[in-house]
């Protein structure tokens, strides 16, 4: 009887391991999904601030992307923010093949640029057209 109630302990350690190990999976699986391409994959899931930031474009896309399309110029407010993101993205993308210390000055610098773009998608997604600010966020991007 002792031996019955073990193996039972044992398989239902077994079940429940095998349960977290597959959660574990799958949750790298979907930190993985929200990578664009190109970024490295060590940034799923990651806290670096190259990582953060990454996500943090990557939120303001697809919060963008949910905006209806609305008149003209909420296209162009669209298209430009779009543009914005992406070469933040291609920024941080780049600055994580340098090594650590020269990496530091270009993320702090991204880092004021990301949160104006998701001020500027807050805005875009309240309505409003706001196209000195994209223009003086561009000038900053192009540096």
């Amino acid at each position: 009887m002792g031996t019955v109630i073990i193996v039972v302990l044992v398989v239902v350690v077994l079940a429940v391991l095998a349960f977290v190990v597959a959660l574990a999976a799958r949750g790298k699986q979907r930190a993985a999904a929200t990578l664009t391409p190109g970024a490295p994959p060590e940034w799923a899931g990651a806290h670096s601030p190259e990582a953060k930031l990454h996500r943090r474009l990557v939120a303001a896309t697809r919060s963008l992307e949910a905006l209806p399309l609305g008149d003209a110029a909420q296209i162009e407010v669209r298209v430009a923010l779009d543009q914005q993101l992406r070469q933040l993205d291609e920024q941080l993308i780049a600055a994580a093949a340098i090594p650590p210390s020269a990496r530091e000055p270009v993320v702090a610098r991204i880092e004021p640029l990301v949160a104006a773009a998701e001020a500027a998608v807050a805005t875009a997604a309240a309505g409003h057209v706001d196209l000195d600010l994209l223009r003086r966020n561009q000038r900053e991007i192009d540096g």
